[in-house]
This record gives structure tokens, C-alpha cells and sequence, in this order.
């Protein structure tokens, strides 16, 4: 009996052991499932925010389009945003991870200009994954006029758009002055403004003119950009708004009273101290109707050219043989788009041999609105019979008359005889104006007579005093003097000025270390080039602050970098290289595909840009 408890006993221990070892493996296999399968344990989110919700006419807020756990697809397309004007300030990602599972995130960026007072709204966006939608809240801004220091940004900037006619035909070129005030005693530094033209081909801003204005017994500067707008849109367009983003010094403090300069403006701008604003100064869009070309009169020749146009017709020569060439000149002269402008119609009549024409172009303004248009063509009669080039004919459309016009030149008369027997002339080349017969050749012609005797040798060398390298020898004791001087006043500063010093040895070492990490990227060595990366920023940053270098993290963007300036999509992009590094040596196993020859452009750019500024 005792042997039978044995055996039973035996028998529910190996029971609960094999119990025990099946609860193991199923807890093993869901952990595992739970590793293998992070979209399992954690939910897609998107969401949008702006870091104000109250903000000043022509001033910027940022809009920021947050997707959590979302495949990554690239910059989204806003719609028109009312009353905003929109740009694109970038992307940046972050990577976590939280209990074992990773988590991805990307921001977009864009940068919001509102371009009216009152209540705006931020609409709801929408963003579909795998089948299922999602929406993002809508966002109510106010704008307010805007004001520094207590005086209203339309006092100090304004801008006007204008054009010479709002009723325009399709390819219509019309002159456009884009006019930027600022006030006077402003410090500020100014980008190019641009221009929005749907429904316009490209417009170029040329360098402005400068000149001086009184607005309500106020002084602005003016600088005007005067350039062209062609519509290549039927209907009703918009031109316009234009921007311009201005960067304006704000003083901190007040400065003294001057007797005559009491205004609120100087109280506001001069003085110690102060930091820069960002303003974009904005003006209203100009609606235009565009037409298209009647059809009613058309010319059968007519190849699209709009504006006002004279023509004049000559070849030369006149008078000449068989086989020898003719310079036909075809000049267009006038208004309108002559960069477009297709040659005016000539056929060459049977008995004449053709060559493409050669086309040269002349301004006589700077915006390219009058000028010229020379269509050379070399034409050569085969025959006694060829004696007449048949009119030229040119049609175009003329938008303040509103009708088309045909100008036509010719004929015109040759006298052609027979060359002589036994030559051939032959055009060298095709360019007109350059066209000439080859002679035949004959011997014995054109040799030079060889003067026998050279006479007595002259020296050719001036004085030594007189030759310029020794000359030049002579200053080169004092120029040493200067750079041993300069030499030794930079190595003293370099030993006594710890933050010039830094300074000077930022760049050089941040383009050493950049170069060290390429080749390490090259390499494949992924977690040296990261640690090469951080170190980079960390040393730069460092020694351009005068902070220590160790302690520098992606927190240096807000506290010392964004105050200062740095453009926007700079300190974005910058977040991005952190964001990269931190995923790197904290998570190398979980990180997924990264564009890494961007990261090293993107610290070049920050290099290269922090570079020009005074910190």
C-alpha cells in the first residue's frame, strides 16, 4: 500500500510540473507577442496646436500637426487657410519608448501670418490610417492690430501693390510696382519680399529703388520694385498679397529726451539694449481679370504675340551674284513680352536657298518691358531668276485697342548675274552680318619680303630701379613688420580672451569633427557617427555661448538659441538632430530608418548660419 502512495504521489508532482511549464511558456510566448507587436499595445494619434492663440496682425504662430504612431508620408498640403497667409517651417520627430514598446512621432510645422484683425479660425484637419479617420480640433485665433512698444505696426511698415490695368488679355505683359515702407530711424534686417501670382508666370524682384515719402506727416522710406506680371489664366485671378519678413530691433530701455525727437516711435527705437521681432508686413492682393483673345479677326499668321509692335524689313546687299549671300534682317520693335516672341512669317520663294535665322534680343529698360527683337536670316538665290524676297508679315494683338494688327515689308528687289565661270562661292558659317566668300586660292600671293639683315641688337630690358618686382621687394621688410605685429596681438588675445578664443577655434573644429563624421557614415560605424554628431553640436554650441560643452542638450534650442534669432526652421531642424542622437544612444535597437547624410547637412547649415550671426 505504501508503494502505491508513492507511485500516486509521484504522479501529481510530475502534474503540477508539467503545469507549471506550460504557464511559463504561454506567459513567454505573450510577452513576446507584445515585443513583436507594439501597434497591439498603444493607439494612433494626431493631433494640432498653436503656441498662441492671440497674436498680432503681420506676426507669425506656429502650427504644429503632431502624428503619433502614423506611417510617415511626407509634407501634408494645407488648404487655403482664411485670412492666414501659410508657409512651411519644417518637420521634426522624436522617438520613445515606454515599457518596452517604441513610440514615433512627427511634427509639421507651418508658420501662420494673419493678414486681417478679428476672430480667425484654424479648421479641422483630417488624416485617414488604415481605413479609420481622424480629426484634429479647430482652433480659434485672435488677431489683433499690431503694435510695438506701444505704437501700431501699420505706423512704421506699409505695402502697396499696383498694377497699371485690373481688365488684361491671356500673355498680356503689364507693368507691377510692389512699394515697401518703413519707417524713418527703424533698425531692421529685410528678406526679398515675394509675391503670390496663381494664375501669373514666375515674377522676378529686381533690386529695388530708394527714395523718400511723407504719409500723414510722417517720413517712410520707400523702396519700390518695379517689375512685370503676364496672366496665363482665364477668369478672375488674384495678385498678391505680397510679404516681406522684416526683423526689427526693439529697445528694452529709454533713451533720453532730445529736443525735436519727443515722438512715442524714437521713445520706442532708440535707446540700449533691446532684442529683434519678426514682422511680416503684408499687403492687400490686387483682383484682375484676365480675358482671352478674341477670335473674331483673327490674322491666319498670328502666333500669340500681345502688345504694341512696329516692324522694319532690309537685306543687303541688293546687288549681287549667283550663290553669294543675302542678309535678311527682320527687327521687331515695341512693348509687350519679347521673350516669347516667335519670328513674323517669311517664306523664301522657290530659287533661294535658306538658313535658320540667327535671333539676337535688345532691352531698353531694365524690367524688359520695350525693346527689340532682331531675326537675321542668310538667304542665297540659285539663279538669274531670283530676284524678289516677298513681303514679310507680322500680326499681333493690341490689348489697348483691343483688336489685332498686321504690319507687313516688302518685296524687295535683288539684281542678280551670273558668277563667273569656274568659281564657286561658298557662305562660311551662317551668321549673318558675318557671312563672306572663300577666294581662290593662288600661289605666290601674299608672301612677305624677308628683310636680310636684322641690324644692330638693342637692349630691351629697363634699369633695375625701374622694374616693378623690384620695386615691390622694397615693402616687403614693412609688411613683415605689420604681420608679426597683427601676429602677436592675436596670440596675446587668444591667451587672455577665453570667449574669443572659443570662438575663433568653433568653426574649424566643428567642419574637422563634421568631416569625421561622414567618414564614419561612410563606414557603417552608426553609433560612432552619432556620438561624433552630438559632440559636434554640443562643442560647437558650446564655444559660440561660452557655455560648457557637456552640459549642452536639445533644451539649449529654447533657452539660448530661438531668443536670438535663429530662423525658425533652423531651431527646428536642429531638434531633429537631437531628437536622432538621444534615439541612438538610448535606444539603438529600436530605431528605424533615418535619413543620416541629412542630419550632417543640417548641422552644416546650422554651422553655416550661426556663423554669420553676432551672438
Amino acid at each position: 500500500m505504501k508503494e502505491v502512495r508513492n507511485q500516486k504521489s509521484e504522479t501529481r508532482s510530475q502534474r503540477a510540473g508539467a503545469f507549471r511549464l506550460s504557464s511559463f511558456v504561454l506567459c513567454l510566448l505573450t510577452s513576446a507577442l507584445c515585443l513583436l507587436s507594439p501597434s497591439l499595445s498603444h493607439a494612433v494619434n494626431f493631433t494640432a496646436s498653436v503656441d498662441r492663440t492671440e497674436v498680432s496682425v503681420g506676426e507669425q504662430i506656429q502650427l504644429a500637426l503632431r502624428c503619433e504612431d502614423m506611417p510617415n508620408t511626407g509634407q501634408p498640403q494645407l488648404p487655403p487657410l482664411d485670412g492666414f497667409n501659410t508657409t512651411y517651417g519644417g518637420a521634426q520627430t522624436q522617438v520613445s519608448i515606454e515599457n518596452g514598446v517604441r513610440h514615433d512621432a512627427i511634427t509639421h510645422i507651418f508658420l501662420l501670418t494673419p493678414t486681417r484683425e478679428g476672430a480667425l479660425v484654424i479648421p479641422s484637419f483630417k488624416v485617414q490610417v488604415g481605413g479609420q479617420e481622424f480629426n484634429s480640433q479647430p482652433i480659434a485665433i485672435k488677431a489683433v492690430k499690431g503694435q510695438i512698444q506701444g505704437v501700431n505696426t501699420e505706423d512704421l511698415f506699409q505695402m502697396k501693390l499696383s498694377v497699371a490695368r485690373t481688365n488684361l488679355f491671356l500673355n498680356e505683359m503689364v507693368p507691377l510696382d510692389l512699394k515697401l515702407y518703413i519707417r524713418n530711424g527703424i533698425r531692421y534686417r529685410s528678406q526679398m519680399p515675394s509675391i503670390a501670382a496663381t494664375g501669373f508666370s514666375e515674377i522676378k524682384l529686381p533690386r529695388p529703388v530708394e527714395s523718400q515719402e511723407v504719409l500723414n506727416g510722417k517720413s517712410f522710406v520707400v523702396y519700390t520694385f518695379r517689375t512685370l506680371a503676364c496672366p496665363i489664366q482665364l477668369g478672375q485671378v488674384a495678385l498678391g498679397p505680397a510679404q516681406a519678413a522684416l526683423d526689427v530691433y526693439v529697445n528694452s530701455g529709454r533713451r533720453p529726451q532730445m529736443p525735436g525727437f519727443n515722438d512715442a516711435f524714437f521713445e520706442s527705437f532708440f535707446g540700449g539694449g533691446g532684442e529683434t521681432k519678426r514682422i511680416t508686413v503684408t499687403s492687400p492682393s490686387v483682383p484682375v481679370r484676365v480675358l482671352p483673345l478674341p477670335d473674331a479677326g483673327k490674322p491666319a499668321d498670328f502666333t500669340g504675340a500681345v502688345g504694341r509692335y512696329a516692324l522694319d524689313v532690309n537685306a543687303n546687299p541688293t546687288t549681287l551674284r549667283t550663290g553669294e549671300p543675302v542678309t535678311l534682317t527682320i527687327r521687331v520693335v515695341g512693348q509687350g513680352n519679347l521673350a516669347t516672341l516667335a519670328p513674323p512669317k517669311f517664306t523664301p520663294p522657290e530659287g533661294f536657298k535658306s538658313y535658320e535665322p540667327v535671333v539676337k534680343s535688345k532691352q531698353t529698360d531694365d524690367m524688359g518691358y520695350t525693346g527689340e527683337k532682331v531675326f537675321e536670316q542668310v538667304i542665297v538665290p540659285l539663279s538669274v531668276r531670283a530676284t524678289v524676297i516677298p513681303p514679310v508679315t507680322f500680326s499681333f494683338f493690341d490689348p489697348e485697342a483691343g483688336r489685332y494688327q498686321t504690319l507687313g515689308r516688302g518685296p524687295i528687289q535683288l539684281r542678280v548675274q551670273e558668277s563667273p565661270a569656274g568659281t564657286t562661292p561658298v557662305v562660311v558659317g551662317v551668321t549673318p552680318g558675318a557671312t563672306a566668300l572663300r577666294p581662290p586660292e593662288k600661289l605666290g600671293v601674299g608672301v612677305v619680303y624677308l628683310k636680310p639683315d636684322l641690324g644692330a641688337p638693342a637692349s630691351t630690358e629697363p634699369a633695375l630701379y625701374r622694374q616693378t618686382w623690384f620695386l615691390a621687394t622694397q615693402g616687403v621688410p614693412v609688411l613683415a613688420v605689420v604681420i608679426s605685429l597683427f601676429t602677436q596681438r592675436r596670440q596675446q588675445r587668444l591667451r587672455s580672451d577665453v570667449r574669443y578664443a572659443r570662438t575663433r577655434r568653433a568653426f574649424g573644429n566643428a567642419q574637422r569633427r563634421l568631416a569625421e563624421a561622414e567618414r564614419l557614415l561612410q563606414a557603417g560605424q552608426w553609433t560612432a557617427f552619432y556620438a561624433t554628431l552630438f559632440k559636434t553640436l554640443q562643442d560647437y554650441l558650446g564655444d559660440r555661448l561660452n557655455l560648457p560643452s557637456s552640459g549642452i542638450t536639445s533644451d539649449i534650442i529654447e533657452e539660448q538659441l530661438r531668443p536670438r534669432a535663429l530662423p525658425p526652421e533652423i531651431c527646428q531642424a536642429l531638434k531633429e538632430v537631437f531628437a536622432a542622437c538621444d534615439a541612438a544612444r538610448f535606444a539603438p535597437n529600436m530605431q528605424g530608418k533615418v535619413d543620416r547624410e541629412r542630419l550632417v547637412k543640417i548641422v552644416r547649415e546650422v554651422v553655416a548660419v550661426m556663423e554669420k550671426m553676432v551672438l
